[in-house]
């Protein structure tokens, strides 16, 4: 949820957009169109935070949302993802196969791309070749050849794709699978040796073999490509400092799933609030449903 971390005067507001627009490179003079960029600021010398920056022209002037991209999230490590042991068992089985697809879903903002980028840091060797398509590029990899999306003059990611399989890599990975065009090239790269990851938009890891029927991809090639469906979600996690402990009643506990000899054992915190968290929350958790 939103919470107010500063409110700066009125009298500044048309000079701090066009600050921000000037610092992601975009054009100041237009506040008719929504407009992308990007702006990269230097921690130290060997720390750098980049921000995504969307502007967008409202009733009363234009708003401007900066997305976070810490490129020290792409390499956490699998362990730090928060997978079961079976679940990472099934995630590192899956991506080192010599040729198939593992699907990332989930809605926006539940981790999908650093999932990805986990798992192209485990395969990233010097033997491999491996290539992107990203709209847009989040956060540079050593050793990946990363490519942009730019649908103005063409490139899209069913192109992408094609000049891909003309390149000999060993791994791809497609930002987002959004059509029947792009589905198809990427199943065809994944029953032809390579390995393909990729992500789409569903709610459950199911739902995404319905989904890819209704783009009109056949069942028998989705049956024969996808080695693993992974559906994903980031819940607030607790504030180690202040959570409380807390107690529910036994049957709200075997609604939810539990048994009747789970229940004395089980232990249930509740969100407090505390000069560290504010809110009684500190970071976020991965949830994963894995699919194979």
């Amino acid at each position: 949820f939103l919470h107010t971390a500063a409110s700066p005067p009125m009298s500044i507001a048309n000079r701090l957009t066009a600050r921000i627009k000037v610092m992601a490179r975009m054009d100041i003079s237009e506040r008719r169109v929504p407009q992308d960029g990007r702006i990269k600021l230097s921690l130290s010398k060997k720390r750098a935070i980049d921000f995504r920056v969307n502007t967008l022209p409202t009733l009363w002037g234009e708003k401007i949302v900066m997305r976070i991209l810490d490129p020290s999230s792409a390499k956490i490590g699998i362990d730090a993802l928060g997978y079961e042991p079976q679940q990472k068992e099934h995630f590192l089985d899956a991506i080192h196969k010599p040729q198939g697809m593992v699907l990332v879903t989930g809605p926006t903002g539940s981790g999908k791309t650093v999932s990805l980028y986990t798992g192209l840091n485990i395969l990233n060797t010097d033997e491999r070749n491996i290539s992107t398509a990203e709209d847009p590029v989040e956060i540079n990899l050593a050793g990946i050849n990363q490519v942009n999306m730019n649908p103005k003059v063409g490139l899209t990611f069913s192109s992408a794709l094609r000049s891909f399989l003309r390149q000999d890599p060993d791994v791809i990975m497609v930002g987002e699978i959004r059509d029947k065009e792009t589905g198809e090239i990427a199943i065809k790269a994944a029953q032809t040796g390579h390995m393909v990851l990729s992500t789409l938009h569903t709610n459950s890891a199911p739902e995404t073999l319905n989904r890819l029927m209704n783009m009109g991809i056949e069942p028998f090639n989705i049956a024969t490509s996808v080695n693993l469906i992974i559906a994903q979600r980031l819940a607030r996690r607790l504030c180690p400092h202040c959570k409380k402990e807390t107690k529910l009643p036994k049957e709200v506990l075997l609604r939810a799933g539990f048994t009747a000899a789970e229940i004395p054992e089980l232990k249930l915190f509740e969100a407090v609030g505390c000069s560290k968290c504010k809110q009684g929350y500190s970071g976020r958790v991965g949830i994963y449903e894995v699919m194979p």
